[in-house]
């Protein structure tokens, strides 16, 4: 018994070092997120300033006005720790954001009751779900999930009479207000497990009490009560052009069915339960209708069914065998986590899990490091129409000198309507003419593969830097020495 026993610690303590290495193999890759220039530009220029800006600097065309930024916070983290220790800083919160969230929702599951064996088959499909949100170095939402891995514990102990870290947990949420608007997720899921304890009988009182001090919370922003138009606007916006916004089919086919067979554990284990009022399944449809709608969301629903979902699993025919089946070959459980762990800290090591990428030719998730280092040699002064994924990268790195006509802010910075017209512009769709003479632009920085890119040589634009994957064309009157490094290869560096 006393043998068994020890296995089972054994077997506990190598599921948990084989979940956060298949994490670490998942996100190892660490290339640099597009949105963090624009943040940190935030931050360096308030404290230029004295004072967090509400005016957008950064564009040379029509900014919203007031400029409110739901992710200030991850700006200040981003630049501060960038500053003190460079790419390190980031990949810091990557990880602790990450494996944070991942140890968090697999202690919950077990402090649920959910044994080892179970947690080791299981937590890999929600893994695999989870990394996405957690690939880039570093995005804002990464600390979202990570809150949401809180706010369950929380929830958890409210659920068993322990009502004392509410008010530690109200203590910690308006750092997630500051860092991400993510925080209105946390809003929801307290709303719902209200619900789910009028379904229960289950007392009511310090569930309200909590909402109340979140909502009455989110007032402890910069902003003021400004930031509730922001939200309203934000929350309600349809962003088609934006890729992880779009439905959960629009990814590989193989995420989707693996959040299929996901459903599928819940549905079965919940039948096999023979009932629909257990814990956490308001708070598991939601996120699964969420992340079915917005595929950026999934890591929401992946989160919540690692707490949940094995301990509903567990008390299934199939949860039983596999725990008898573990009681009988720990030993073998404990060789393959071995070897899982083995693989994936490989795998981790092979992809520089050390480093910080900013690549140029990196197809979706591309900086155009050479144009930019083109025009710091040249002093260059002026206004630089650019994509929406350049934008943030180029304004870090070159501002105040240079000015863009639209960054990854979005809704932050800019109406719709224009967002819409430069996604056009580069499709040499219609109106690309006038959105060019909108503003005074000196300069147009085009992918190779953007089709407008003939339109301006027709134009009269000139060519005046090209490499392998971008473009600089000056308006006629600009004078700048035209360079051609189309045979060079270029990686940058963060910050």
């Amino acid at each position: 018994m006393s043998s068994f026993s020890e296995d089972s610690r054994t077997l506990s303590i190598t599921v948990y070092l084989g979940c956060v290495s298949l994490l670490f193999a998942q996100i190892a890759f660490n290339f640099v997120d597009i949105d963090i220039w624009h943040q940190m530009n935030l931050i360096r220029a308030s404290l230029a300033a004295g004072h967090l800006l509400t005016a957008d600097p950064f564009a040379y065309t029509a900014a919203v006005h007031p400029m409110i930024d739901h992710e200030w916070g991850a700006g200040v983290l981003a630049f501060f720790l960038g500053k003190w220790m460079g790419a390190a800083g980031i990949l810091l919160l990557k990880f602790a954001a990450g494996f944070g969230a991942l140890c968090l929702a697999m202690r919950l599951a077990q402090w649920r009751g959910t044994t080892a064996p179970v947690l080791g088959f299981l937590a890999p499909l929600s893994i695999v779900l989870m990394a996405p949100g957690f690939l880039p170095a570093v995005r804002a939402h990464a600390y979202s999930f990570l809150f949401t891995a809180c706010l369950l514990w929380v929830l958890e102990l409210d659920r068993r009479g322990d009502h004392r870290w509410l008010w530690a947990w109200l203590l910690i949420f308006p750092f997630w207000v500051n860092l991400h608007a993510g925080f209105v997720v946390g809003l929801a899921f307290v709303l719902l497990y209200m619900v789910e304890q009028v379904l229960l009988g289950k007392p009511l009182r310090p569930a309200v009490l909590m909402l109340c001090a979140m909502l009455l919370e989110v007032f402890l922003n910069p902003y003021g009560s400004r930031y509730f138009s922001y939200l309203a606007r934000a929350l309600t916006m349809v962003r088609a052009r934006i890729p992880e916004w779009r439905p959960l089919w629009t990814l590989e086919w193989t995420t989707t069915a693996l959040f299929v067979v996901a459903v599928g554990v819940i549905l079965y284990s919940v039948a096999a339960l023979r009932t629909w009022r257990t814990p956490g399944v308001l708070l598991l449809t939601a996120s699964a209708i969420e992340a079915i709608l917005h595929r950026k969301l999934l890591p929401f629903f992946a989160i919540t069914w690692l707490v949940y979902v094995p301990g509903y699993f567990q008390e299934t025919a199939a949860g039983q065998w596999l725990q008898q089946f573990a009681q009988r070959r720990t030993r073998f459980l404990l060789l393959v986590w071995t070897v899982v762990i083995a693989v994936c800290l490989a795998a981790a090591t092979r992809q520089r899990f050390w480093k910080a990428e900013v690549p140029q030719a990196a197809g979706e998730v591309s900086y155009p490091v050479g144009a930019v280092d083109y025009l710091a040699a040249e002093k260059f002064h002026g206004d630089v129409m650019v994509p929406f994924r350049s934008g943030a990268y180029v304004s870090w790195k070159l501002y105040p000198a240079v000015r863009v006509s639209i960054d990854s802010r979005y809704e932050v910075a800019y109406q719709d309507e224009w967002v819409e017209r430069m996604f056009r512009f580069y499709e040499a769709g219609e109106g690309w003419r006038e959105t060019l003479n909108a503003y005074p632009t000196d300069l147009v920085l085009v992918p190779k593969t953007a089709p407008v890119r003939q339109l301006l040589r027709e134009a009269g634009w000139k060519p005046v830097y090209i490499d392998a994957q971008f473009e600089l064309y000056a308006r006629p009157g600009v004078q700048l020495p035209e360079v051609d490094q189309s045979a060079e290869s270029f990686s940058g560096v963060f910050p």
